[in-house]
């Protein structure tokens, strides 16, 4: 589907489907978390999967939860160093 494109309606609450063939390439399945990004300038949307990553550095690894928001190790350290 990288060089298809599929023409959908916006319903009478702001819904799109998704095609399918977009979603099994995209490997998303229900539930997935995605994210909108807006680009006004462009008159464009972007969805693509949310990753979590650290709420100061944007790392995505060896992340901890803390109060609904995630740190890296790093982050942690640095944080406790202040």
């Amino acid at each position: 589907m990288s060089e298809k494109s599929a023409v959908r309606l916006i319903d009478e609450l702001g819904r799109i489907v998704l095609p399918v063939e977009a979603r099994q390439v995209m490997d998303w399945g229900e539930k997935t978390p995605v994210e909108i990004w807006v680009n006004a300038t462009d008159n464009e949307l972007v969805i693509k999967r949310h990753t979590v990553s650290c709420h100061y550095c944007g790392s995505t690894e060896k992340l901890k939860e803390y109060r609904k928001k995630y740190i890296c190790p790093v982050c942690q350290r640095l944080i406790a160093e202040l």
